[in-house]
């Protein structure tokens, strides 16, 4: 075969099997399966509500998010009673010095400390390395306070932590991790403070073994904790769907008036910010933003409120679930709300009373019910009533109600109360900050006026505050009141004389047991009025010119009452005749999730208790999703 047919032949050849390939090629693309469209989210199906919630975005959706989320850190605490110890592994006291040089150890930025190597710190017996958590609130808001607790590391033998403060920490996610402090780069909030200790135990320097002294290696910084972002709320769509998620995303927008409150971040995830106004509420407002119906047509609105009278009035009634449907409603459910304020059925008179004051009634009808509400002794519902006002815009008229209860026969009713009118910033109460240093401010002592039997109160979660409700108490004289192994007395030998405040302090030990001088550092020495107010304040720091003062921090003062309470020494004049002053001590906060916390239908059965959480299929957008950040 010549030359040029060989390579006609190869060129043929090569077409060939090109062509071919070109079919093969097509051939495949036609035969090949489809891709399968990314499934983000489970489809849960539809929820099962009553007939009357039919519409409402609770029908839809389940909250997710509702979980306190933990942050952590390693803290230095200072101003121990020589108690403290600074053991800790070689890692976190690298990360320790670090964060001490950069918030100002070492420099003329920390008075008292600018002369002292870390090393000298660390050896200091005032001085403790800690662990620090907080649990950031569902729905927190950026700049929003919480408490945070501070504890002893495993194998310091910090004795106490009375009397201490922490040293600004960034709290991150397993940032207390003793193999990885450095670790973690996003702070998600940050604490420092005074540490509220058992005041049972505050005035024991040297706890004995066991729960006295696993007590005192615990506490608590009362709003200690500053949220660095927003944390929304999260609905999960339960049958994925853009459009769905858009239009509850609208409503919502609709419905608060505010384009920043929700936020749909896919077919199946919707992002829901607390506003401010509920001050961290977000329990009501997560109740209330579900409870929203989605056709918001008046005439709809007006059926559906006239139906939840009907619904009211049956036997074992969801009256929480109504109420909120009411407030969902908004404005246009008030009109069916007004006869049911004066229902003899207390449970219906006071989710109607509830629903409207929420909803603002311009008439004042809504207020005037829930304060007669408050006054009944003998209403199951008189604390929620109080409790409510506590959720509603401050006005003058309302802390005018509110004031009537402060001489309630139920000292819980009278402490609700003053907790309202203290929010609202009430004229009436005579509040200062103890003390007047900006750097030193440990606590508000309210003075607040009652004609009912003399009560102090003094809390133990959120702003530290010692309230002095109806007449002022004193301390009884004679009067011979010691704490810490006696360097510390208050006593008067005669009836109605001064007292006398001596406190000696002690000079600062190392971690062997020597001073860091030879002497003893001079007592402080003052007078002060028997009154409570005045003790209370000058143990804090104030202090007339030319006094030295005092310096106790807010845990130890709240210990020092209890005890002189528990020896009958807190006393007034009332309705012609001495009386011991009660002394109360607010509980411990306990976390409450919205679907199990006790309402209006306690008791009775409710649509849906506590909701599946509808599941993404991807667990790192589930992690993310927890902090309220993006995968």
């Amino acid at each position: 075969m010549n030359r040029p047919l060989r390579f006609l032949l190869r060129r043929r050849s090569t077409w060939l099997c090109g062509g071919l390939a070109c079919l093969s090629f097509f051939a495949g693309c036609a035969e090949a399966p489809k891709p399968k469209p990314v499934v983000r989210y489970e489809d849960v199906g539809k929820k099962d509500v009553p007939d009357f919630m039919h519409g409402t975005i609770w029908e839809k959706v389940d909250v997710g998010n509702t979980d306190p989320f933990e942050v952590s850190a390693f803290g230095l605490v200072v101003n121990l009673d020589n108690t403290g110890d600074s053991t800790a592994p070689t890692i976190v006291k690298q990360y320790i010095r670090k964060e001490m040089i950069k918030r100002g150890f070492g420099s003329r930025l920390a008075p008292g400390w600018e002369n002292l190597p870390p090393e000298r710190i660390f050896a200091d017996k005032r001085v403790a390395i800690t662990q620090v958590v907080g649990m950031l609130p569902p729905g927190v808001r950026k700049g929003q306070m919480f408490d945070v607790v501070v504890s002893c590391l495993p194998k310091n033998t910090t004795t106490s932590l009375a009397g201490g403060e922490l040293y600004l920490a960034d709290l991150k996610v397993n940032g207390a991790d003793s193999s990885d402090p450095y670790g973690k780069v996003n702070v998600l909030a940050q604490a420092k403070g005074y540490i509220f200790v058992n005041p049972a135990y505050a005035l024991t320097r040297t706890p004995a073994a066991g729960a006295m002294q696993r007590s005192l290696r615990s506490g608590v910084i009362m709003d200690g904790g500053v949220a660095s972002f927003d944390r929304p709320l999260l609905l999960r769509v339960r049958q994925p769907d853009k459009r769905v998620a858009r239009a509850i995303e609208q409503r919502l927008i609709e419905r608060f008036q505010n384009t920043t409150i929700a936020r749909a971040q896919d077919e199946g995830m919707i992002e829901l910010f607390v506003p401010h106004s509920y001050r961290g509420d977000w329990q009501h407002f997560a109740k209330l933003a579900t409870h929203v119906y989605a056709d918001s047509s008046p005439e709809v609105m007006a059926a559906r409120a006239k139906r939840l009278v009907e619904e009211a009035g049956k036997p074992n009634a969801p009256l929480d679930d109504i109420s909120y449907c009411w407030e969902g409603i908004g404005p246009a459910a008030l009109p069916y709300l007004s006869p049911l304020l004066t229902d003899k059925r207390p449970d219906v008179a006071f989710a109607a009373a509830r629903a409207a004051a929420f909803i603002g009634d311009p008439t004042g009808a809504a207020y005037a019910a829930l304060l007669d509400i408050a006054r009944n002794s003998a209403s199951p519902f008189q604390l929620n009533a109080v409790q409510t006002f506590a959720s509603l815009p401050a006005s003058a008229s309302i802390n005018r109600m509110l004031r009537e209860l402060l001489d309630s026969d139920k000292t819980l009713v009278r402490i609700e109360a003053y907790k309202v009118l203290a929010r609202n910033n009430d004229s009436t109460l005579n509040s200062r900050v103890v003390t007047e240093d900006p750097n030193n401010q440990k606590f508000v002592l309210d003075i607040v006026p009652s004609h009912g039997p003399p009560l102090i109160f003094a809390t133990r979660t959120g702003m530290p505050r010692i309230a002095i409700i109806g007449t002022m108490p004193q301390i009884g004289t004679p009067v011979m009141f010691t704490a810490f192994d006696e360097r510390l007395m208050i006593s008067s030998p005669d009836v109605g004389h001064l007292l006398t405040l001596f406190y000696r302090t002690e000079a600062a030990r190392d971690a062997d047991g020597t001073y860091h001088d030879a002497r003893m550092l001079g007592p402080v020495k003052m007078l002060s009025e028997p009154d409570v107010a005045e003790v209370v304040a000058r143990l804090g720091g104030m202090a007339r010119e030319g006094e030295q003062p005092l310096n106790f921090n807010y845990s130890q003062i709240v210990a020092i009452l209890q005890k002189l309470s528990e020896q009958k020494k807190l006393v007034a004049f009332h309705d012609g005749a001495y009386d011991t002053a009660t002394f109360v001590l607010q509980d411990p906060p306990q976390v409450q999730r919205i679907y199990t916390a006790p309402g209006i239908d306690t008791g009775r059965p409710q649509a849906q208790d506590k909701p599946p959480a509808a599941r993404s299929n991807d667990a790192a957008t589930d992690a993310a999703l927890a902090v309220g950040g993006k995968k």
